[in-house]
């Protein structure tokens, strides 16, 4: 089993975090997260988008500010086109992704 981490800097409050776990040529499992960095009493890192396989299934958990989350199945269930899309998704919605968080519009 091999698995492979990556940290994607977007800006510096900003940045896509990637996990994916490979078997024999064949994709177990994968993580793709966007965080951004928002001063509250602390500053600290909160997942704003949160693509991965738990639950035996490919998904999307969308968090609100409010912290309520909401978690929608992705159409493909081939772990490879799903960590694609996901991967994609958040490379061209990230700064979308995080006005609606900001706005309450999530």
């Amino acid at each position: 089993m091999k698995t492979v981490r990556y940290t994607y800097l977007l800006t510096l409050n900003d940045r896509k975090r990637r996990e994916h776990v490979v078997d024999q040529g064949r994709m177990i499992q994968f993580v793709v997260q966007y965080e951004t960095f928002i001063a509250r009493s602390v500053v600290s890192s909160s997942p704003l988008r949160y693509y991965d396989t738990a639950h035996g299934f490919p998904h999307v958990d969308r968090i609100r500010a409010n912290g309520t989350v909401e978690k929608l199945p992705l159409l493909s269930t081939d772990l490879g086109e799903a960590l694609t899309f996901a991967d994609q998704d958040i490379d061209e919605h990230w700064e979308q992704y995080k006005e609606q968080y900001l706005t309450g519009r999530s």
